[in-house]
């Protein structure tokens, strides 16, 4: 009896008799030794393990000449409920000593060791596996999470990658519902409209997913002229969004609809200025100036400039002293020229709140940590702007968690930092959790019953002060540049 891992590594050998045991060394059939088609050519284990299938292999059958004096006949072991290939289990003898009932035996005991994973997986583990074959002949596709694992079907397969699991559990685990309820979930490859339901065993809970067909794209608020047709096809302009979240993006494109000029808020790098370049490209703005009026006394007089020779006009950072007047903004956006300006208002004194409030239209960027569920994308659009081999960097599934829990402080800024200096690393290999910087690979603290307090006293206020921030940090009893610390570090919209 040989038993193997994966890769046809033999791992475990039972020879009964001592002229067994001479034939079984004598073809070095015995722990450690590499028994895998690549390595040896065709025998039962390696060929159970490229076929996924179980399989009888009569003596000169083998590859290997060592192999002419014994029949063997191999099953793959697969773990239950995810498909996965973990070993194979075989029975092998001499030409003269074989049974016809040997593949029987084989694949009884292969089933036996399926049977005995499962059960040692405990029954939380059997509850996901149940739930999941509920769901694996469903016409769309589905998954099933608990803390620890996804299961997917074929058509849920689409859907995963090593980014899934950290991703998806963490948000079902903040955001899941008591009872099953519509949602959108967050997928390696976006937002989808699930079906999602909770499965409850005791004190364990885990989710199933059922996706629901993709909505019609929205189309742009701006159709392109139809291109002509060419060898029969028609090219399809697809729109750029203006910002990752949907939310935000709506917000933009109304605004740039209407011709307004836009106040781009929000902390330090959550992608204002990317986002503002973004804005007056859309809006017609070509060979946008940038202008940061705090640094640069003649600023005035730029910018007027550009806006006579008809090109866009950022304002950078209006909320740093000094700060232009309202006439100076007024007159920069009366011709009618794209303007946006980026300010940070949770540190603006009032001139500069009025400034913007008579002015512009208010665009807030969240932080982060408010939009974790975009985080795998965001991370593989910042891989794919660098040169190669750069470019072809992954990441492995113990960073993907240690990534999701960062609360990323530095918002998108230190994403792209981050994640550039992780591609430097690896170029273009994967990157393991020793790569990361110190405080990412910390960074899967428990939370403390103190911090979760914190937590809900800041929430607390907010409701009971209807958003208003002001009155929230009064209730607090603590200063309301603190407060948006506070929320920025727990991740409150």
């Amino acid at each position: 009896m040989v038993l193997s891992d994966a890769r046809g590594r033999i791992v475990l050998r039972h020879a009964a008799t001592r002229r067994q045991r001479v034939v079984m060394d004598r073809a070095s059939a015995a722990e450690g030794f590499d028994y895998s088609e690549r390595s040896v050519g065709t025998n039962g284990i390696g060929t159970a393990l490229v076929e996924r299938r179980p399989v009888l292999v009569r003596g000169p059958e083998h590859y290997n000449p060592l192999l002419e004096e014994l029949t063997c006949a191999s099953t793959p072991i697969i773990e239950p409920g995810t498909g996965r290939l973990i070993g194979s289990f075989s029975l092998a003898c001499s030409m003269r000593d074989v049974h016809a009932l040997m593949t029987v035996m084989t694949g009884d005991v292969g089933r036996q060791i399926e049977a005995r994973i499962l059960d040692e997986a405990g029954e939380r583990r059997r509850l996901l596996v149940h739930a999941y074959l509920v769901l694996e002949r469903t016409g769309t596709g589905a998954l099933v999470v608990d803390e620890e694992a996804v299961l997917a079907n074929r058509l849920g397969l689409a859907h995963t990658g090593p980014e899934l699991h950290p991703l998806l559990w963490r948000f079902l685990s903040e955001h899941g519902p008591d009872r099953i309820r519509q949602m959108q979930v967050p997928l390696t490859d976006g937002l989808h409209d699930a079906l999602v339901e909770p499965i409850r065993d005791g004190g364990t809970v885990a989710y199933s997913v059922r996706l629901l067909p993709r909505r019609p794209a929205r189309p742009p608020d701006d159709p392109p002229v139809a291109a002509p047709v060419i060898s029969g096809v028609v090219p399809v302009a697809v729109r750029e969004p203006l910002h990752f979240r949907d939310d935000v993006d709506r917000q933009l494109e109304t605004a740039v609809r209407h011709g307004e000029t836009i106040a781009l808020t929000g902390g330090s790098g959550t992608g204002k200025l990317r986002t503002a370049l973004r804005t007056l490209r859309r809006a017609g703005g070509a060979d946008p100036l940038v202008v940061e009026p705090h640094l640069d006394a003649g600023w005035f007089e730029a910018a007027r400039t550009a806006v006579t020779e008809g090109r866009g006009l950022v304002l950078r950072r209006v909320h740093a002293s000094p700060s232009p007047t309202v006439p100076q903004v007024q007159a920069l956006v009366a011709p009618g020229i794209p303007v946006v300006i980026t300010v940070d208002l949770d540190n603006a004194d009032d001139a500069v709140l009025g400034l913007v409030r008579r002015v512009t239209t208010t665009v807030r960027l969240p932080a982060l940590a408010q939009s974790r569920e975009h985080l795998p994308a965001l991370v593989h659009a910042m891989l794919a702007e660098l040169s190669e081999p750069e470019s072809a960097t992954r990441f492995s599934p113990a960073v993907w968690d240690l990534l999701v829990s960062w609360p990323w402080p530095g918002n998108l800024a230190e994403l792209r930092n981050t994640v550039g200096l992780l591609a430097r690393r690896a170029a273009g290999g994967t990157v393991e959790t020793d790569d990361l910087p110190d405080e990412l690979r910390t960074s899967r603290r428990t939370v403390g019953l103190l911090q979760s307090a914190e937590r809900e006293a800041v929430a607390e206020a907010l409701r009971a002060a209807c958003g208003n921030r002001s009155r929230a940090a009064q209730a607090l009893g603590i200063g309301r540049n603190t407060l948006y610390r506070k929320m920025r570090e727990f991740g409150i919209g």
